[in-house]
């Protein structure tokens, strides 16, 4: 009971240690660079490289504009330019070969089967597919035009694939793939888990290619032709603060995503991100005219509407515009059911790790290995059997608002600054997740060292803590907290007990606390042969070896460290189990248990109570 309140105190403790290091963390870079990371940049000062590199981030196209005035309208239409994305795009190109390398694999389907289950079965993922047909042996697309265009999507999560007809003819028949093709397949409608629809693509260069899939995937972004619409449909719904709490609880109830632009069509990225959060998030495009430029302000603007209110984004740590960051944003204020899974399932292991370097106190390496294992095993399932539940019971009606009250909340939260923080906190440390690894171990070790195992050892604050989570009676509760006597303690308890004198007059839940530990054999000092120490250990020992030795040399050992149990008779064991009572007098924990349950409260050599500190 112990271990598990100390591993959830060290969880907590070291979430709060992280979120302050990054605080520190800051500090010093603002202080270093004197500016913050949100600034603006003008991109003036970037070069045509960076300006072209924007754009392939936000998944803007620019072919055909060559002079970097014509590079530098598009950047500005698409986004601001923060120092922090400069800055993460000085570490794309430093890695830049790296990058290269890691491209996901594109799959490779084996038939019929798998085609259905990876494509279609998939509905909120975005599939680019070049299909082979079985009288061909070439693709569309050779090896190295292949690469860059799976090079050029994968920002944007857009999954890519190889089928070959000659591994199921029938399906090629079917759908009429008789030449080579790149398919693109998405979900049709707005709803989630809609059906699949697919458009063909016969382009081979790598841009156009890239155009014709921001064109396809716009047509999820919803235009709004005109201002009054944008105000009736948009901007008035936002600051409408009628609705109540229990219906901004609800998680169809309107999140919306709305970008102010001079731009004719949104950004890959965020035609991309309409396709993720499909049923769950709308997402508008209304281009500004110069009529209305000003009553909108300040262009280009991405607004986040929810019913609780509207922000803009882009202006907080880490809100950078691209896939990744604005993908991390929305799920964090508009989580379904998987991210909290992943979330728990981060942190029970966290728990876990925590739970095993405060228990485990074994000096064999596959002992370590096992109980490791076992810890993690049991906490994950209980982590699956806890989710098996819930799940079952999201399909009550009030399971189901309690649900939808939680993720209102945690949108809140998100929104607020210190949501910000936080969330800004788990990006960092995801990106480098072997530090983060590392240091959860490292906190893990060094509480290990510092936590005591029992309640003898130093830092009884941790005792104190336990007593407080504790089920044992109130009067060891009174004793060991407010100094009081554990009689008069019972005493309290059993005035307060409405079964008054008919119960026994202690609980034997006092012997399950007792400090435990394994023995170790104390070293014995050297003592000279005519001093009083080794008359008197002669005199207190029946060992002939320690009188043999006296005779034979002028040093001996100290013998008088016990070694024995005095209910069993039987000499103790090195690493074998003791357990100490307040009497300071040591017993196999077997032995006093049973000792102690037999009804004898008191010690077996001093017959001091068991339950009683001694001073």
């Amino acid at each position: 009971m112990r271990s598990a309140w100390v591993a959830i105190a060290l969880l907590l403790t070291y979430l709060i240690l992280v979120f302050l290091a990054f605080r520190f963390f800051d500090i010093i870079l603002w202080y270093q660079n004197g500016v913050s990371s949100t600034e603006i940049v003008n991109p003036l000062f970037l070069s045509v490289r960076q300006l072209k590199q924007f754009l392939e981030v936000r998944g803007v196209s620019y072919t055909g504009y060559v002079e970097k005035q014509e590079l530098i309208h598009l950047v500005e239409a698409s986004a601001d330019v923060l120092r922090d994305e400069v800055e993460e795009l000085g570490e794309r190109n430093v890695k830049e070969k790296e990058r290269l390398s890691s491209t996901p694999v594109a799959s490779h389907f084996t038939g019929a089967a798998h085609f259905y289950e990876q494509v279609e079965d998939t509905k909120d993922s975005v599939w680019l597919l070049q299909v082979v047909p079985s009288s061909m042996s070439e693709p569309l697309l050779d090896d190295y035009t292949w690469t860059v265009v799976r090079n050029m999507v994968a920002p944007f999560a857009i999954r890519t694939g190889i089928f070959n007809c000659r591994l199921d003819h029938r399906l090629c028949s079917t759908k009429g793939w008789t030449q080579p093709l790149l398919l693109l397949a998405m979900p049709r409608g707005t709803k989630p888990k809609d059906k699949v629809i697919m458009r063909v693509c016969h382009l081979t260069k790598p841009n156009a290619i890239l155009e014709w899939l921001s064109e396809q995937l716009s047509v999820r972004v919803k235009k709004i032709s005109n201002y009054e619409d944008l105000e009736r449909e948009w901007l008035q719904s936002a600051n409408n603060k009628t609705s109540t709490r229990l219906e901004a609880s609800n998680n169809n109830l309107g999140v919306k995503v709305l970008l102010l632009t001079h731009l004719l069509h949104p950004p890959l990225f965020l035609a991309a991100l309409s396709i993720k959060f499909t049923g769950r998030i709308t997402f508008g495009i209304f281009t500004v005219k110069k009529e209305d430029a000003n009553k909108i302000g300040k262009v280009p603007k991405y607004l986040i509407i929810t019913p609780d209110k509207t922000i803009v984004y882009g202006r907080r740590k880490l809100e950078h515009f691209n896939f990744k960051s604005m993908n991390a944003f929305l799920r964090a204020i508009q989580p379904e059911l998987n991210d909290f899974f992943v979330c728990s399932l981060v942190l029970i292991n966290m728990l876990a790790v925590f739970y095993f370097l405060q228990v485990c106190r074994s000096d064999c390496w596959w002992r370590l290995v096992a109980t490791s294992l076992c810890t993690v095993i049991l906490f994950n399932l209980l982590l699956f059997t806890l989710w098996l539940v819930l799940i079952a019971a999201l399909r009550w009606p009030l399971t189901a608002s309690i649900y939808n009250y939680c993720i209102y909340t945690v949108r809140v939260i998100s929104l607020s600054e210190t949501g910000s923080l936080i969330r800004s906190d788990w990006i960092r440390l995801l990106k480098s997740y072997w530090i983060f690894i590392c240091s959860v171990f490292a906190f893990g070790i060094f509480a290990r060292h510092n936590v005591p195992a029992n309640r003898n050892e130093s830092g009884s604050s941790w005792w104190e803590i336990d007593c407080l989570f504790s089920s044992r009676p109130q009067a060891q509760l009174l004793s060991t907290i407010a100094g009081l006597d554990a009689e008069t303690g019972v005493l309290i308890e059993r005035l307060a007990n409405p079964a008054l004198w008919l119960e026994p007059s202690l609980s034997h839940q006092y012997a399950t606390l007792l400090p435990v530990h394994r023995y170790r054999p104390a070293q014995r000092k050297l003592i000279k042969k005519d001093s009083p120490e080794a008359l008197q250990t002669v005199m207190d020992t029946d060992d002939d070896n320690v009188v043999s030795l006296l005779s034979r040399k002028d040093l001996m050992f100290d013998s008088k460290d016990v070694s024995e149990c005095a209910i069993c008779l039987e000499r103790y064991k090195c690493g074998v189990l003791l357990c100490t009572l307040p009497c300071s007098h040591n017993y196999h924990q077997t032995c006093i248990l049973t000792w102690l349950y037999r009804d004898n409260h008191h010690c077996p050599i001093c017959r001091w109570p068991a339950y009683k500190n001694k001073i």
